[in-house]
């Protein structure tokens, strides 16, 4: 990897994703918002995990994020982070359209609901919630794989 450039990046779906709160639960990589990251045309993209809500609209945006990493050559997406949108079981749209993706990338995780975080200022004061550490040693074994960090 080029001096400089973090192992991944965290990309966010939509808006409100959580794509901040899981780059700084799992301390890897660069949280990059919902916009993809810019390297200089010499250097090789790092790789890239995508965050999603569980609800309906959350799905329907990570459905278009995948499809145009499918169709952008260079683009290494190690998987998809879904987030749950509230304490309840999804709706059925929601797990047909996650079982659609789920044939297009390497893995997805499923982080639950943690209601403390809507009390927190900074997710770390509540911890890190075991569906997250599950993504955490996944992305460390799949970074060292790659030689990434």
């Amino acid at each position: 990897m080029e001096a400089g450039v973090p192992p991944l990046w965290w990309v966010g779906c939509h808006g409100g994703a959580g794509v901040t709160t899981m780059a700084k639960l799992t301390g890897i990589g660069v949280e990059m918002g919902a916009a993809w990251p810019q390297v200089p045309p010499d250097w090789r993209l790092p790789p890239v995990v995508l965050v999603a809500r569980a609800s309906a609209a959350g799905m329907r945006a990570a459905e278009a994020v995948v499809e145009q990493c499918r169709r952008t050559a260079g683009t290494d997406v190690m998987g998809l982070v879904v987030v749950d949108a509230s304490p309840k079981r999804p709706p059925r749209i929601v797990t047909e359209r996650l079982q659609l993706i789920r044939g297009w990338l390497p893995a997805i995780w499923r982080v639950g609901w943690v209601e403390t975080f809507l009390a927190a200022d900074d997710p770390l004061d509540v911890g890190v919630p075991p569906d997250v550490q599950t993504v955490r040693h996944a992305l460390d074994r799949l970074l060292t794989e790659v030689g990434a960090q």
